[in-house]
């Protein structure tokens, strides 16, 4: 795979084949029904980041951080204080190559897409390591690992396979959907994903410019969005959370801005400070809501920090 980038490489590029930095924001308000949602910057959290990618945060309040190029995993508390850092460069148990994707079950179980070496390394929330999930032998190239919260599957996104492999909690393979192309159920590099609480799966179809929604078997494919930089497309979307209402934050990395679209897919929103212009982030990836639904984490990629806002009225 090619990369072309505008200034120095960097690992965001991940499953893209090319990553574009630039000044567009969705601009057609005019001609799409929406409004400005508002949020408020708490703080950001900063570690002594190398481009980190994903953020997942537990009911306790603990913030997991994937220190993608330094190729570890950080944890803090919700003051943004860190209290474990592990990883490290190479092939070996424990040991990384540009992981990009991270999740965690009820227990702080964590589950990291070692994306360089074909496996998913799954760590206890002190990060000794428990087991692995290996995708030599499918070639698969995993970029994100999503925790079913209905079931005990394991989804996957495959890049070199434009699929998504779905694996039982005790490591057995189960099935899997997709392939490479445009048509609905068809991927042009699949990458984060969020469940909601019916265990629908919302992924991000990066090169397509959308965003979409499986049932928990792959069944059902149902799409949001579509290419382009006006209100309600996506460019380069990248991170997906889903809220209690089966509503979806995206992230676009061109833009810098984070749109919400509802249940069938309207877009009902984008985020502000000030409720006249979008709120504009630095490579936005990968986001995550705390158990209470109130504040909304989101990696900075390229600003090597990850920012907390607080959701504010009408959300």
């Amino acid at each position: 795979m090619h990369t072309m980038l505008t200034g120095r490489t960097v690992l965001i590029v991940w499953f893209t084949t090319f990553v574009i930095y630039g000044s567009c924001m969705p601009a057609a308000a005019e001609t799409v029904d929406f409004r400005y949602l508002p949020v408020r910057h708490l703080r950001d959290i900063v570690g002594d980041f190398n481009q980190p990618t994903e953020v997942a945060v537990s009911k306790q309040g603990r913030v997991y951080i994937l220190d993608g190029a330094n190729n570890r995993v950080k944890i803090f508390n919700r003051k943004g204080e860190m209290l474990l850092s592990f990883g490290k460069p190479g092939k070996e148990i424990g040991e990384f190559q540009q992981p990009v994707g991270m999740d965690i079950d009820g227990q702080e179980n964590i589950y990291v897409a070692d994306t360089g070496n074909q496996r998913i390394q799954v760590f206890d929330r002190h990060g000794k390591y428990r087991r692995m999930i290996n995708l030599a032998a499918r070639n698969g190239r995993p970029v994100e690992v999503e925790l079913s919260p209905t079931s005990d599957r394991i989804y996957i996104s495959d890049t070199n396979n434009h699929q998504i492999l779905c694996y039982n909690k005790d490591g057995s393979f189960a099935f899997s959907w997709g392939g490479n192309g445009e048509k609905l159920g068809e991927f042009m590099y699949p990458g984060m994903a969020d469940t909601d609480s019916l265990g629908n799966i919302h992924i991000v179809d990066i090169l397509n410019g959308r965003l979409q929604i499986f049932g928990s078997s792959g069944e059902n494919p149902t799409q949001f969005a579509g290419f382009g930089i006006t209100a309600g497309k996506l460019f380069r979307p990248k991170g997906v959370v889903v809220d209690h209402r089966s509503r979806a934050y995206v992230s676009d990395s061109y833009t810098g801005v984070i749109q919400l679209f509802d249940g069938s897919g309207k877009l009902a929103g984008i985020l502000s400070e000030n409720n006249t212009t979008p709120l504009r982030l630095t490579t936005p990836l990968g986001m995550a809501l705390d158990s209470e639904k109130a504040h909304l984490y989101i990696v900075q990629a390229e600003a090597n920090k990850v920012s907390v806002f607080e959701l504010r009225g009408g959300l």
